[in-house]
This record gives C-alpha cells, sequence and structure tokens, in this order.
C-alpha cells in the first residue's frame, strides 16, 4: 500500500511539473521570445500587440502610472528618436520565480537591455521586472507590467534562470 502511495504521489508530482514547463514553454513562445524580438527591432507595433488593451505599466522609478495608450505612445516616441540616433539595443532576461495555471501567470526577472550608439560606444542598462499574465482569447498577454532598476547590477541579472 505504502508503494502505491508513493508512486501515485510521484506521478501527480511529475505531471504538475510538466504542466508547468509547457505553461512556460507556451508563454515563452507567445510573449517572450517575439517580445525580445520586437523590443530588439522597434517594432513598437509588435511589442505592444503582447499587451493587454487592460494594460497597467509601472515604472516604479519615476512613480507612474500608464495606461495601454500612454506606453504605447512612449513607446513609439522612444523607438523612433532611438533610430533617428542611429542607436541599437538588445534585451535579455532571466527570471528569479514564476509561477502558472492554465489562465494566469505572476512572473518576477530581471532584464538587461545593451545599447550600442552610433559611435559604436556599448552601455548595460539593469532592472528587475514584475509582471502578470493572462489567457486572452487563448493568447497570452501581459496585463500588468512593473519594474525598477534600484539595486540592479550585473551579478543580479546573472542569477536569474534563463530564458
Amino acid at each position: 500500500m505504502k508503494t502505491l502511495l508513493c508512486i501515485i504521489l510521484m506521478c501527480s508530482f511529475f505531471n504538475i511539473y510538466a504542466q508547468t514547463d509547457a505553461i512556460e514553454a507556451e508563454i515563452n513562445e507567445q510573449v517572450w521570445i517575439p517580445f525580445m524580438k520586437a523590443y530588439n527591432n522597434y517594432d513598437a507595433l509588435g511589442f505592444m500587440n503582447l499587451h493587454s488593451r487592460d494594460l497597467m505599466r509601472v515604472p516604479v522609478d519615476a512613480q507612474r502610472i500608464f495606461t495601454f495608450e500612454e506606453y504605447r505612445n512612449n513607446i513609439q516616441q522612444s523607438n523612433e528618436m532611438n533610430f533617428r540616433k542611429h542607436k541599437k539595443q538588445s534585451i535579455e532576461l532571466r527570471f528569479e520565480n514564476r509561477i502558472h495555471n492554465t489562465e494566469s501567470a505572476f512572473e518576477i526577472g530581471y532584464y538587461k537591455v545593451t545599447s550600442t550608439d552610433a559611435n559604436e560606444k556599448t552601455t548595460a542598462f539593469y532592472g528587475k521586472f514584475t509582471v502578470v499574465l493572462h489567457k486572452i482569447n487563448n493568447r497570452w498577454k501581459i496585463t500588468l507590467d512593473s519594474d525598477t532598476s534600484k539595486n540592479i547590477d550585473e551579478a543580479t541579472f546573472l542569477s536569474g534562470k534563463k530564458l
């Protein structure tokens, strides 16, 4: 009887773990991989399509809350300015915590943005993000996006789990 109970518990644990991996893979495919591609290519439309129209964007360091429309306008203006200045950018993500069920997700992680100006001078910028995602019409969308750059450095970034 003990053996049977152990087998059932082990199978349940492996099933839950496999389901979590499948959900993370789906979120990565639908959100994080296109997010990085759109960000790196200054694709404001593609980037904003990953967000819910009910988005709450909270840049903590600025002590602000933006709606979808306000955030979209900021992204478009920033992208246009960086493009005109011939800046290149790339973003990398790492995760500290990923909690999911089949319809909702809460994720905390770190980002590193590497920016190269027209003179080939490169700088790195680090931050910590917190996002909430919901499955809307069978697609994962970001509904809350918050970040801060306080006390985040290369070592903190590297402590996260790679995508």
